[in-house]
């Protein structure tokens, strides 16, 4: 934006807010600074989102929980596409992290 750089400062900013969790000798030792509570405050009031992995996680599994609901099962195409995103791929995605944490169906 104007040049800037946006995606990396908002990178910055969720690597800000993390820190908040952390204590001061771990935030000295990795050299972060906390965000305050009004820069909270002002991001949240645009709508940030602190974990946009964990958001689209979430919005992805509402997708699949209304194919289900609608099919009666959540079996989804691999080419099916929900509400404009990639359910089927997703939902393959979610499958293969299953199958490498190495547990059986059975488990």
């Amino acid at each position: 934006e104007d040049g800037e750089q946006l995606g990396v400062w908002l990178g910055t900013q969720r690597t800000r807010y993390k820190a908040r969790g952390l204590s001061e000798a771990e935030r000295k030792r990795r050299r972060a600074s906390a965000m305050s509570d009004e820069e909270v405050k002002r991001l949240e009031a645009l709508g940030v989102a602190w974990d946009p992995l964990a958001e689209q996680w979430d919005r992805m599994f509402g997708l699949l929980q209304a194919f289900q609901e609608r099919a009666g099962h959540a079996n989804v195409p691999y080419g099916h596409v929900e509400d404009g995103e990639q359910l089927g791929v997703w939902l393959g995605t979610q499958r293969t992290r299953y199958k490498a944490r190495g547990l059986s169906e059975a488990e």
